[in-house]
């Protein structure tokens, strides 16, 4: 029994392929770039782009388990079609794709709602499934939302007072694996992955403080000033436009306030918090000593 990762040297695909590592598990890692490959027990890997078809077949001949995930980019999700298909016709058995909260039909964000086509390609299979949809991930701020820590002790957003339970992509590939080792639980699942609080830019900010021994402050930021923001470095509009549409959405509250049972159940703990990402990641939000006197 092989299962497969595609994504797999990325966030959660590296925490993924840990822990089915450790499990046992004979895998193969899908990569677009072996140089960002480490040596783990009953690994083989394999440098695959999924946008090319010609490299379906060698990437995924003889898996038994799929997790799918690819990168956000526009057209992403006739890549994950195509791969489904190329799955179901090679003998794939089940496949557990990473989705994200609110893919739908009437999403206004472009990611999405390319996220929610290839589910009912996933769906209309015959293969079982498993679709995750996690919500914003905690590792999104090692980013930008860092390096302005680092440098103004500042950080800017547009969801204003907005709540969102934030979720840790280690939470998320614990879930994953999860799935992909007991399949028989999890088949036909749409599981909603978030944090176990609803949190705030400004809690965040008062964390961090305590956690780093000085100031940091939260900047809201209009969406106007956000997409200025995004175009000076460089975005893509139709990523503007999809990350918008999100921050739209956290900043009116509602659904996006909403905290659910799935990561508590499935795992048999709580999910990690904020405060526990922050501690994890301190170093990323500190400024180095030579820079600080430079």
């Amino acid at each position: 029994m092989t299962i497969t990762v595609t994504g797999s040297t990325g966030t959660i695909g590296t925490e993924l392929m840990r822990i089915l590592s450790a499990e046992g598990t004979p895998l193969r890692g899908v990569t677009r770039n072996a140089a960002n490959t480490t040596a783990l027990n009953g690994t083989v890997w394999v440098q695959a782009d999924l946008a090319d078809r010609k490299l379906l077949e060698p990437a995924l001949s003889g898996t038994e388990r799929l997790f799918l995930l690819t990168a956000n980019k526009t057209g992403f999700g006739k890549t994950q079609i195509e791969v489904i298909q190329a799955a179901q016709e090679l003998g794939v058995r089940h496949v557990v794709k990473l989705s994200a909260l609110g893919a739908s039909p009437r999403t206004r964000s472009g990611l999405a709602r390319e996220h929610y086509e290839a589910e009912q390609a996933l769906e209309a299979s015959s293969m079982s499934w498993t679709i995750l949809r996690p919500h914003a991930f905690m590792q999104n701020w090692l980013g930008e939302l860092a390096q302005t820590v680092r440098s103004e002790g500042a950080f800017y957003a547009a969801i204003g007072e907005g709540r969102v339970p934030f979720i840790d992509t280690r939470d998320i590939a614990a879930v994953a694996a999860e799935a992909l080792l007991h399949p028989e639980k999890h088949a036909g699942q749409r599981y909603v992955l978030t944090g176990g609080e609803a949190v705030g830019y400004a809690q965040l900010a008062s964390e961090l403080s305590e956690e780093l021994g000085r100031k940091v402050s939260y900047r809201s930021l209009s969406m106007d000033e956000m997409r200025k923001r995004l175009e000076s470095q460089g975005m893509a509009g139709n990523m503007i436009d999809s990350l918008l549409a999100l921050a739209a959405y956290q900043k009116a509250g509602g659904a996006t306030e909403r905290v659910s049972p799935s990561v508590n159940e499935i795992l048999g703990r709580a999910a990690l918090s904020t405060r526990d990402f922050v501690r994890h990641h301190r170093a990323a939000f500190v400024q180095a000593e030579g820079a600080r006197q430079s």
